[in-house]
């Protein structure tokens, strides 16, 4: 398989440009702009395309170019160039969704909390050994009540051993 000129990737930017083109004949310069070659480049293009001398220059006429280019675009070469660059952008297509299908987040652990952590809102400490213990939460609405649930039922359950220690009546003095 013949490697394709990098050209033709741009085939029909150029045919569009030109068909602007002001010129009805075109120079190495020109070329070079519009295939976006270097000059050596530009000049095997003319020759290739079958530039005239012309006062010391090589120029090819834009009708005889425009009609080079239209048959390089319908010839089977082309058609090839094209079908290889749309099965490789759908092969690089399933690649990238095979790839993030296989890729997944891993949650960062979050610190857990302490109950000497919890906001000010919330109060749940026995004030006397023997007394009653009072469990308070002052909150703005259910969003805000829940929130503070949760973080204390959190703080809670990630050190247990304090909770039922601050929760838990003092053991009695046995008596003598």
């Amino acid at each position: 398989m013949a490697r394709q000129p990098r050209w033709f990737e741009q085939l029909d930017s150029i045919l569009v440009a030109l068909d602007g083109a002001p010129a009805d004949w075109l120079g190495r310069a020109e070329i070079r702009a519009l295939f976006g070659l270097g000059e050596r480049d530009a000049i095997r293009l003319l020759h290739r395309f079958g530039a005239a001398q012309h006062h010391n220059a090589l120029l090819v006429s834009r009708q005889a170019l425009q009609r080079q280019l239209e048959a390089i675009r319908n010839s089977s070469s082309y058609a090839a160039f094209v079908a290889r660059r749309r099965h490789l952008a759908e092969g690089l297509s399933a690649a990238r969704s095979q790839s993030a299908a296989r890729q997944f987040r891993v949650p960062l652990p979050k610190p857990r909390p302490s109950l000497d952590e919890l906001p000010a809102s919330i109060t749940w400490r026995r004030e006397t050994p023997k007394g009653l213990a009072r469990f308070e939460i002052l909150y703005q609405d259910g969003a805000d009540l829940m929130s503070q649930l949760a973080g204390f039922l959190e703080a809670a359950s990630a050190d247990r051993t304090e909770f039922f220690r601050a929760t838990e009546p003092a053991p009695s003095e046995p008596e003598s």
